[in-house]
């Protein structure tokens, strides 16, 4: 009798374990598509700064104070992204521009595009740049970390290329 009531006792742990293992895997991917479903469209930046080693706030160096972007992901999987720097000069001719004009678009304007992957579960958007303006940015895993808030996605992280600076923040807003 203690053998049956042990059995049926196992039993029940493991419908209960395995009931737990279903709807948490139904839960993470109805929680990847919210996050699909909140993140296709056509987000404009509204600001990018970065906090430096020292504590100050500066922006970012390549859009400036009033840089101006759109980052577009599509529901098959696709993203684009292109910020740039309204303030860069114009060129005098733009069928001639001097080498100084070339490096100064180049350095006011940032743009990749390729597919995109979700981790709802760690809060990540992987973007995997398929064409790039800058050539060793094609191949990579360009992780983003996000939180939503309302119309709004914060990417935001810790600095990992520039040992001046601590973290950075891009907030964008979703264009209705």
């Amino acid at each position: 009798m203690k053998h049956r009531g042990m059995v049926r006792a196992m039993r029940k742990i493991a419908l209960v374990v395995m009931a737990c293992l279903f709807s948490s895997a139904g839960w993470a991917q109805s929680s990847a598509a919210e996050v699909k479903r909140r993140l296709v469209g056509t987000w404009k930046v509204v600001s990018s700064q970065r906090t430096l080693k020292n504590g100050k706030k500066a922006f970012d160096p390549a859009l400036g104070p009033s840089g101006i972007g759109f980052l577009i992901y599509s529901a098959d999987g696709h993203m684009c992204a292109e910020l740039m720097n309204p303030d860069r000069p114009a060129w005098k001719n733009n069928a001639k521009p001097t080498d100084k004009e070339k490096v100064s678009a180049f350095d006011g304007f940032f743009a990749y595009c390729g597919r995109y992957e979700i981790d709802a579960e760690k809060h990540l958007l992987v973007h995997l740049p398929e064409v790039s303006m800058v050539q060793n940015y094609v191949g990579t895993r360009q992780i983003r970390p996000f939180r939503f808030e309302g119309t709004r996605m914060i990417l935001a992280d810790k600095a990992k290329d520039n040992p001046e600076v601590e973290s950075w923040q891009v907030v964008w807003e979703k264009m209705q």
